[in-house]
């Protein structure tokens, strides 16, 4: 069965993951409606910021962060992902790869294999 996860420079050429050049596993999504919520005075919510999608892939060959990267430009995207009801739905975005080993925030590493590694995706709008 093919990925629900696809990926593409443009809706026409959306690629499963399972179908890249260096086939990717299923990311673990999580869908953010923002970025950030602060609880105000009042008790009540309030949502900053855009919709962040972010793929989590545990363990990845060093071929396979590559294929991952491949994609991050200052362009805008395309994906197709789970939104908050675990439906696909098909976004542009622009991706984001926070590099652990900037931050500090890293862990030891086997030789080859990469943990971990973490996209986000900022969306930009729906595509019906």
């Amino acid at each position: 069965m093919a990925s629900l996860f696809k990926i593409g420079a443009t809706v026409e050429a959306l690629t499963s993951l399972d179908a890249l050049t260096i086939p990717l596993p299923d990311p673990q999504p999580e869908f953010r409606k923002y970025v950030k919520k602060d609880k105000l005075a009042d008790g009540l919510m309030k949502g900053r910021g855009p919709t962040k999608i972010i793929w989590e892939f545990p363990l990845l060959e060093v071929a396979e962060v590559g294929q991952a990267n491949a994609y991050q430009s200052a362009s805008p995207i395309y994906i197709q992902s789970l939104d908050e009801d675990d439906a696909p739905q098909v976004y542009e975005v622009l991706m984001n790869v926070p590099d652990p080993r900037e931050s500090g925030d890293h862990a030891p590493r086997m030789r080859g294999i990469r943990n971990g590694l973490l996209v986000e995706f900022i969306v930009i709008s729906e595509v019906a």
